[in-house]
């Protein structure tokens, strides 16, 4: 949904989204909706997700993709054939290219070298290395640098743990516009202070995550304004446009959780339909609520036809899953021995999609 480590994600605080309603349909969208995976990690770095420029620039093109006289902007276009190497796959020629650049202070330049040595592009992966030249373009205001060195630093494998200078270092990247800096901020913030006021300080960098398309963010904005975390009252129909956005997004979580509203008629009329299709789609990625719900949905004819088959199929897929639900157990017990066989054929089809 990449170098924050695993135990440092595990550090950071779940950001639940509580999105049950007591309503009459609690029968068919239970409560073990709870046990879904109602978590938003921090994204990993470094990683570099389009072409190296400094912060408020718009990247250069190769002069030779463009037509340029090859004498046109040449002050400009080493760094430009040191990315256009690379994009290539010529990292060897990149290197050499951005090497100068790099040693005269150029912080794109240094971004991509530290790339280079961190993934291994063309060169022995070289951690310690990379993390030099992340430092340099870091300090020289270089934002996927800021981001991946904010990391590293907050990490404390690679380089001493620094978590101030790490959060300094998201915080400029996210000053400067990157969306993944931001979100990694804001669960920051959350983390160090679960409270209102701290959702309230982190609603910015949320805001600024989700509005650059962070599905993370988005879900987690769905959140504050479903529970009233940082906000003064909670806000159902803004809560439904970020919960929306994370679904379409691919976030499963989200998927489960907007079904669930849709089902319940939470923040707009009931829609069991549309909440199929979302089950449907969150359990096809494996999720265990998703296809418990789905299960039951086909048991009780809920937004599809009622299909006894489908619905024990569901049932094993989820139960496999370790997911329990007595209901849907006796439903399955009831079933005739050549229903189980069908609905147990169809579940280990289910399993390899």
């Amino acid at each position: 949904m990449h170098p924050v480590s695993r135990t440092l994600m595990l550090r950071f605080s779940a950001l639940l989204v509580t999105a049950l309603c007591a309503t009459a349909l609690s029968a068919y969208m239970p409560a073990e909706a709870a046990q879904s995976k109602k978590v938003t990690k921090p994204l990993e770095g470094p990683e570099l997700p389009g072409p190296i420029a400094r912060p408020g620039q718009q990247p250069q093109i190769d002069a030779s993709e463009t037509g340029q006289n090859e004498t046109e902007n040449t002050s400009n276009r080493r760094p430009d054939l040191a990315y256009g190497a690379y994009q290539r796959g010529y990292y060897l020629t990149a290197l050499e290219l951005a090497l100068p650049r790099a040693d005269a202070g150029d912080p794109a330049a240094q971004t991509l070298i530290a790339e280079i040595y961190w993934r291994g592009r063309g060169v022995a992966i070289d951690r310690k290395r990379a993390a030099s030249w992340y430092k340099f373009a870091a300090e020289g205001g270089q934002r996927e640098a800021q981001f991946a060195y904010g990391n590293i630093l907050l990490r404390g494998k690679i380089v001493p743990e620094d978590k101030e200078k790490g959060r300094y270092y998201l915080e400029e990247a996210a000053k400067a516009g990157h969306t993944r800096a931001a979100f990694n901020l804001a669960q920051i913030i959350t983390a160090k202070r679960p409270t209102w006021a701290g959702f309230k300080k982190a609603l910015p960098w949320y805001e600024l995550a989700a509005k650059g398309g962070v599905t993370d963010a988005q879900y987690a904005l769905a959140s504050i304004y479903a529970e009233a975390k940082g906000v003064q009252f909670n806000d159902d129909e803004k809560a439904l446009k970020w919960l929306r956005l994370a679904a379409q997004g691919g976030l499963d979580t989200a998927q489960v959780e907007l079904g669930i509203w849709l089902a319940n008629g939470r923040a707009g009329p009931k829609d069991p339909k549309n909440a199929f299709r979302w089950f449907s789609r969150a359990a096809v990625r494996g999720n265990v609520i998703a296809q418990n719900r789905l299960a039951r949905m086909h048991a009780l004819g809920f937004g599809t036809k009622k299909n006894m088959i489908l619905a024990g199929a569901w049932h094993i897929v989820s139960r496999r899953a370790g997911f329990s639900d007595s209901d849907m157990d006796r439903r399955f017990q009831s079933l005739s021995d050549i229903d189980k066989k069908r609905a147990l054929e169809t579940a280990n089809r289910l399993s390899r999609l």
